[in-house]
């Protein structure tokens, strides 16, 4: 793993500009990581970072606007990290939103976003990422999905789809990188009170883990442990 001390080493996290993302980000400035937070809306991301330097005043959080499920978008990040000779040493693939409701409600073009942004999204970042990392290089790819892709689950019946389908792309990108200095983790949090529901009416998240406590965990997970690899990570409320 590379030293913190490489002044070029950033840490991505997509969706950073709320909820758990933006937890993510905190726990990576406070462990003196640098950090590039993605996400579509760039309001939301400018104020994240601030949000986020009030904590840790000394860290380097760069707000970058970036729909992951727009290949031009991506390639655009992608420029602007070599172009600045960044390294990436830690990308969190955590964007995603929800989609609620019978399936004989599923249609287009709700279908195809909330695909993009929970799977075709994780596919294109990661991949432009590893294309632009020196294979010596070490990486760490954290897909952060949901128990949806280890069960399936009524009136969430298109995004199980896009998460099974990222649970099948984490499975899979992790053989093809198997031997190599870079690692796949994923991880499958349950529910947790973040904007994501915004779209089920009356749901109840009075008891809905609190992101920042899921995010500790993770970032526990992922940037402490040093004698041993988590390779998957189930966080369920009580």
């Amino acid at each position: 793993m590379t030293s913190r001390n490489d002044n070029a080493s950033f840490t991505i996290i997509s969706g950073g500009g709320s909820g758990l993302g933006m937890a993510l980000a905190k726990e990576a400035a406070e462990r003196g990581r640098k950090v590039i937070i993605l996400g579509r809306d760039e309001g939301k991301l400018v104020h994240a970072a601030e949000r986020i330097k009030d904590i840790a005043p000394d860290g380097i959080i760069i707000p970058f606007r970036c729909d992951i499920t727009i290949q031009e978008d991506v390639d655009i990040l992608c420029g602007f990290i070599k172009e600045n000779g960044y390294n990436v040493d830690f990308l969190f693939n955590n964007a995603g939103t929800g989609l609620f409701g019978d399936a004989s409600g599923n249609r287009s073009p709700r279908v195809e976003e909330i695909l993009g942004s929970n799977l075709t999204g994780m596919i294109l970042l990661t991949s432009a990422l590893l294309g632009i990392t020196p294979k010596e290089r070490a990486i760490t790819i954290v897909n952060i999905m949901s128990t949806s892709a280890l069960i399936g689950r009524a009136t969430e019946t298109v995004y199980c789809a896009a998460k099974w389908g990222a649970r099948g792309f984490t499975e899979a990108l992790r053989a093809e990188l198997k031997g190599t200095t870079r690692r796949v983790v994923a991880v499958y949090p349950g529910g947790m009170k973040t904007p994501f529901w915004a779209e089920a009416e009356g749901k109840d998240l009075s008891d809905f883990m609190d992101p920042a406590d899921v995010a500790g965990e993770i970032a526990h997970a992922v940037f402490t442990t040093k004698r041993m690899l988590v390779t998957d990570l189930t966080i369920n409320r009580p």
